[in-house]
């Protein structure tokens, strides 16, 4: 809203120029076009007076003009890398969070694995010390066996 209005102020002014400038030379050309002798304090400059400083306003304005338009392409510029960079950051967060929600995942899968794991080895343990304890007996057998025969 800002730039809209200093934009419509600047173009409502160099209009306006114009017009003043444009009255003024239509009915006072012979003023417009006198030609006069200037000390500038160095030399003396001959020239048209009237017609310099309208170029000059109007150059001095178009001026103005162009420096507000270059501000308003920056600022259009500023926002349009922020939204840009604001966009690319929303992106990197939805990233994060579907990184998060696949390494719960991933942790959760292993701690049930590991307790899969953890119970077969139990099992395992167990089967082992029975077959151990069945195995002892017939050792023992064996061992009182041979001590007969050897006998």
């Amino acid at each position: 809203m800002k730039r809209t209005t200093l934009v419509t102020i600047i173009n409502f002014t160099l209009g306006f120029y114009l017009l003043v400038w444009i009255y003024y030379a239509a009915f006072n050309w012979e003023v417009f076009s006198i030609k006069l002798n200037t000390n500038a304090g160095f030399s003396v400059i001959g020239g048209y007076p009237f017609a310099f400083f309208f170029l000059f306003g109007f150059a001095a304005l178009l001026a103005v003009k162009y420096v507000v338009h270059l501000n308003k392409v920056y600022e259009d510029k500023t926002e349009k890398e922020q939204a840009h960079r604001i966009a690319i950051q929303e992106k990197d967060i939805e990233l994060l969070k579907m990184k998060e929600v696949l390494f719960k995942m991933q942790t959760s899968e292993m701690s049930k694995n590991s307790s899969h794991l953890n119970a077969l080895h139990e099992k395992l343990d167990s089967l082992s010390e029975q077959m151990s304890h069945e195995n002892r007996p017939m050792e023992e057998k064996g061992e009182q066996e041979d001590k007969q025969d050897g006998a």
